[in-house]
């Protein structure tokens, strides 16, 4: 028998995985003959069904509820040749408003694809007029035309649901007591201290309301993880990092749907808005790398506190942050940079499967 090794190199790695890549692209769009884009509001659900055979659209309009979805449902099966294997929904994120549609879809295993809003927009180029049933078809028209690209929503486990609204609500309740005490702090400022203790005074039972409410709901959060197997796991391999603390493993662990939508660390790093991109052209235009505003930026705000704690607690972080200070990086810049090494060794735990180990990384960190 004659055994030949080959060696894979990375322009052969390279090609591979482009050809991976059409070979899903041509089964995805042999697969769809049905297009349907949703334009979801509070009440009503404006649909507008694309059959790519023909390449003709129809629309109609079903309330927002359980027996609307029906409705939509029954009219899909008038359809000749309907199989839910060869639907592709398409919607925009509208929070709450399209949680119905999609726990409905989900039940019947119906691909559905949520995409940016801003993404649909620029896509269709300049526009004039806009109403619930042309964005329908917009949608739609999108889906039909980009489905080789599209990302599939998955439903959110009900646990990592009610964590998700408990960490919501225990933001509004910290924002809500900043929005108490910042004014105070500021009379202090500026001298006036007898307002601010009068301010105090009259707030001191809200405040105390607010804090215990805070403690309360993360210790539900805490129990919530501590009775799930997989989130206990994914939960202390995350803040097994030196600097992830509590909040930002939580709001990491809801974002990625348990690190199942983003694991590679670049396109984590640039959905939170720390991943720099070039910004120039020609010989006119030479800026510095830059980050994109476009983010998001409760995880970004959660990393820039964890960046700080990194500095802080870890010795070779804060020998890399203090070395490229000196070196007269800003300091910003650096704890960009922090952000991005915290964040992959994120990645690294939950991939590994192991907790995190300082040794692993110092000489790394020293090197770069």
């Amino acid at each position: 028998m004659l055994c030949i090794e080959i060696k894979a190199t990375r322009p052969i790695i390279k090609v591979l995985k482009k050809l991976a890549n059409w070979v899903v692209k041509k089964s995805l769009s042999m697969k769809y003959k049905f297009f349907i884009g949703v334009d979801v509001s509070k009440h009503t659900l404006d649909v507008a069904i694309l059959e790519s055979s023909t390449n003709s659209t129809e629309h109609l309009q079903v309330s927002n509820n359980d027996d609307g979805l029906a409705d939509l449902y029954a009219k899909l099966n008038t359809y000749s040749g309907f199989n839910t294997d060869q639907v592709l929904f398409c919607i925009e994120p509208t929070g709450l408003y399209s949680y119905p549609l999609l726990q409905y879809l989900s039940k019947f295993n119906i691909d559905v694809w949520v995409e940016n809003a801003v993404q649909i927009k620029r896509s269709i180029g300049l526009q004039r007029g806009k109403s619930d049933k042309v964005d329908a078809i917009r949608i739609a028209q999108y889906a039909f035309k980009n489905h080789e690209n599209a990302r599939l929503w998955r439903p959110v486990r009900e646990v990592v649901n009610k964590l998700k609204h408990l960490a919501a609500l225990r933001e509004r309740l910290v924002n809500t007591k900043k929005m108490l005490l910042v004014p105070v702090e500021e009379l202090k400022k500026m001298g006036d201290k007898s307002t601010a203790a009068l301010l105090e005074k009259s707030m001191k039972k809200s405040v105390t309301g607010i804090e215990n409410d805070i403690i309360a709901i993360e210790k539900q959060m805490k129990d919530i993880i501590d009775n799930d197997s997989q989130l206990s796991k994914l939960f202390n391999l995350v803040t097994s990092v030196v600097g992830i603390g509590f909040v930002t493993a939580v709001n990491l662990i809801i974002h990625t749907n348990e690190f199942t939508t983003l694991k590679d660390v670049r396109k984590l790093a640039c959905y939170c808005g720390i991943a720099p991109f070039e910004y120039s052209s020609g010989i006119s235009i030479k800026g510095r790398k830059r980050v994109h505003p476009m983010a998001n930026k409760k995880l970004k705000t959660n990393l820039h506190m964890a960046s700080l704690s990194g500095v802080r607690l870890d010795s070779a972080l804060k020998a890399y942050y203090e070395r490229k200070v000196a070196e007269g990086k800003s300091k910003l810049s650096v704890l960009n940079a922090v952000k991005n090494k915290l964040l992959a060794r994120v990645i690294a735990v939950v991939n590994r499967g192991t907790p995190y180990v300082k040794n692993n990384y110092t000489n790394h960190l020293v090197l770069s």
